[in-house]
């Protein structure tokens, strides 16, 4: 059945079917409720006036009978006009009654919302309605799903999600932290929270590159910088391992950035030295080779409803688990930093939930909370809704006087114990040199 016309009036039989067996059969509700819950979209506009008052009538424990809906919703005749087209046979097949109601109600929701997408008109009002329109979908989508959520089936679920992994989750590269949580998992979010110049996107990157080598699929959005410089910093993490590995360890010839790059490549002749060249074709290589997507602004992504599908998209794409935001406080579109963090933190946690992804996003540090001390508060600039979304939070501080040692600090974790590690780092390109080096000494975080 696809005319429109057609679905139109088999909606409205249905609905008036539905509430019919309720009036006359009072005990009808509940089978009913089990199937559409409390949504009023489900019916037609004049039949949801009735479908509130059998409604308040359950929540104020009396029978749904025509005398009390009809006081509770006003429709004076409308009422007992449905409870006049009751049938036995209609009564037997109330739930099948009331699940085709369901299906059919959320394709009208659906099209309700197409129907106002097209009344937008003004280029100004297309980036608010996106997102208007991105939430109502949400919602039809979320209410259209019924997933039984018995002991027998959540079990189910939740075991074949043990197989998956089967104890790993996604690597960091940090031992101490892999030790603790066993990596980082799906359906989870991560925040790397510090002050400006600390190591956030350093930490990002040798955790990104991790989950590259494990064979993760990875996307990164760059709020902050482009992603052309991303991918250099990235090789020149790999060229700079692939210098240690060949036994360049001295830290005065690990001298790799992406800024490096950019300056030494006009000259390169006369500035890299061949190992150096070659490290850089290989790392490019393999760089290109990975399973990771990079977007920065031009792409949109400081909009949250653009974030979603770009998540959602490579998820279905690609299988990409992975995906690492920098930075928090450059997403969202509310009015003020309280209210943009608080949407931020709330929409990570539930992409990651949803999408069954590793959500991972940078944050800063207040002022306040930087020449603080030690204090329980992360100190995220826009409030603690970061810190309490967080699955884990990650606080990294490069040591000012010896900027080749990183301190790493599990601030928080929602499911295990918290704990801190030390690394040494190379300074020009972030990357973690610990298997290259002895234990270092104790850094102070």
């Amino acid at each position: 059945m696809n005319d429109p016309e057609a679905l139109k009036t088999t909606w409205k039989a249905l609905g008036h079917k539905v509430l019919a067996s309720i009036l006359v059969d009072h005990g009808a509700v509940f089978p009913i409720l089990d199937v559409l819950g409390n949504g009023l979209h489900w019916f037609a506009p004049k039949q949801a006036r009735v479908w509130a008052g059998v409604l308040q009538c359950v929540e104020e424990g009396i029978p749904p009978t025509v005398e009390a809906v009809q006081t509770r919703c006003g429709a004076d005749g409308y009422v007992q006009a449905i409870a006049n087209q009751w049938s036995d046979d209609d009564n037997r097949n109330v739930v099948y009654h009331a699940e085709e109601l369901r299906r059919l109600g959320g394709l009208a929701e659906f099209r309700h919302v197409g129907r106002e997408i097209l009344a937008v008109t003004d280029p100004g009002d297309l980036v608010p309605s996106i997102e208007y329109a991105t939430n109502r979908l949400s919602g039809v989508l979320a209410a259209t799903a019924r997933r039984d959520g018995g002991a027998a089936p959540v079990s189910t679920s939740a075991w074949a999600k043990v197989e998956k992994f089967r104890g790993q989750g996604i690597p960091t590269g940090l031992g101490w932290f892999d030790d603790i949580t066993g990596g980082l998992w799906t359906g989870m979010n991560c925040w790397i929270a510090a002050a400006y110049k600390s190591g956030k996107s350093s930490l990002m990157r040798n955790l990104v590159l991790a989950a590259l080598e494990a064979g993760r699929g990875v996307d990164v959005y760059c709020a902050e910088g482009s992603r052309e410089m991303f991918a250099l910093d990235c090789q020149a993490m790999i060229a700079t391992r692939l210098l240690c590995e060949r036994g360049e360890r001295k830290e005065k010839r690990l001298r790799m950035s992406g800024l490096f790059i950019l300056r030494a490549w006009r000259s390169r002749e006369a500035v890299l030295r061949k190992e150096e060249w070659e490290a850089l074709e290989e790392a490019r290589a393999r760089w290109e080779g990975y399973d990771v997507r990079v977007w920065d602004t031009s792409d949109g992504i400081r909009n949250l409803a653009t974030l979603r599908h770009k998540v959602q998209k490579s998820k279905f794409d690609h299988g990409s688990l992975v995906h690492w935001c920098d930075y928090s406080q450059l997403f969202g579109s509310g009015r003020t930093l309280y209210e943009r963090q608080s949407a931020v933190a709330l929409a990570v946690q539930e992409m990651a939930a949803s999408e069954d992804v590793m959500m991972g996003m940078l944050t800063q540090r207040n002022e306040a909370a930087i020449g603080g001390g030690n204090t329980y508060s992360a100190g995220v600039k826009g409030g603690g809704d970061a810190s309490a979304a967080a699955d884990f939070l990650l606080m990294p501080q490069i040591d000012l006087e010896a900027p080749g040692f990183l301190g790493v600090k599990l601030k928080f974790s929602r499911h295990t114990a918290t704990g801190q590690g030390r690394h040494v780092i190379n300074p020009s390109s972030g990357l973690i040199l610990d298997q290259w080096q002895e234990d270092p000494p104790p850094l102070s975080l």
